[in-house]
């Protein structure tokens, strides 16, 4: 967990405080990529958060199209993981190009992010 502060000085008050922000770092590694969903291979999502909670993985085409929608479980301090088998919600394998994928907190803070080629042969 990292820190940033800022001191506040309120006049009316006379008096100083801090503003405390405290961000939630999710290191994030995804592979094998590229992958090809179609001869059986699975992308598997590895990650290391600071503190444990709950978190959604998106899935997007690069229309912002949303292909998939997971819960995950961040456990702080160790790594964990989950795999993509290259389908859709709506149980459809995706089609060959760039995906994007982002890992968002229930109160919409993305705690990482990156990319995922699908090449289907």
């Amino acid at each position: 967990m990292r820190f940033l502060g800022q001191i506040l000085y309120n006049r009316a008050m006379r008096k100083i405080s801090w503003l405390l922000t405290i961000f939630l770092a999710v290191s994030v590694i995804n592979y094998p990529n590229p992958v090809s969903p179609s001869t059986g291979q699975v992308v598997t999502f590895e990650y290391t958060a600071d503190t444990t909670r709950e978190a959604f993985l998106y899935i997007y085409d690069m229309s912002a199209k949303l292909f998939l929608k997971k819960s995950v479980a961040l456990a702080g301090g160790t790594t964990s993981h989950t795999s993509w088998n290259g389908y859709s919600d709506y149980n459809q394998l995706v089609s060959n190009g760039l995906y994007l994928y982002q890992i968002i907190s229930p109160g919409g803070q993305r705690l990482g992010r990156g990319k995922i080629w699908v090449i289907n042969q």
